[in-house]
């Protein structure tokens, strides 16, 4: 039996550990996109690597009820903060030429990002349920003894 200072040690190091390997990897794919002007293709690896990572992270604490914390707002910001972010820097570049362009790409990030939040909210609530925090939905009918 691991003492729990010792366990809280270890997931701390764990935590800031896969903090530094995201904001690195986002930095990287970031800088080969927009300084080396690399196709996704040269790099492929990196980003299968990188999705792989954050998918089970994401799922993994979504599914254990650690994302239910002031999820909306703090998720929500994150994602929309990522959004004119990329907007921005495709601006910049020049890889947006019309209006048409910039509907279609916040559409598509929109859309992404109420993938992701519906994802994690789903798992939140199956936590929620399987630890008895939530009730179960009403099915739709009410189950009554017949005499």
């Amino acid at each position: 039996m691991k003492d729990e200072r010792i366990q809280t040690t270890a997931n701390r190091i764990g935590r800031t550990g896969f903090i530094i390997y995201f904001a690195l990897m986002i930095i990287s794919i970031n800088y080969r996109l927009w300084i080396l002007k690399q196709h996704p293709r040269e790099f492929w690896d990196f980003l299968a690597i990188f999705f792989i990572a954050s998918s089970y992270g994401f799922i993994a604490l979504a599914g254990k009820g650690v994302l239910d914390h002031n999820f909306k707002r703090f998720w929500f910001a994150i994602c929309i903060g990522i959004i004119i972010t990329n907007t921005t820097l495709m601006f910049i570049m020049g890889r947006i030429h019309s209006i048409v362009d910039l509907c279609v790409f916040l559409f598509s990030s929109l859309f992404g990002v109420g993938l992701i939040i519906a994802v994690a909210y789903f798992l939140n609530r199956r936590w929620k349920r399987k630890e008895g925090i939530e009730d179960e939905p009403p099915s739709g009918h009410n189950a009554t003894a017949s005499l």
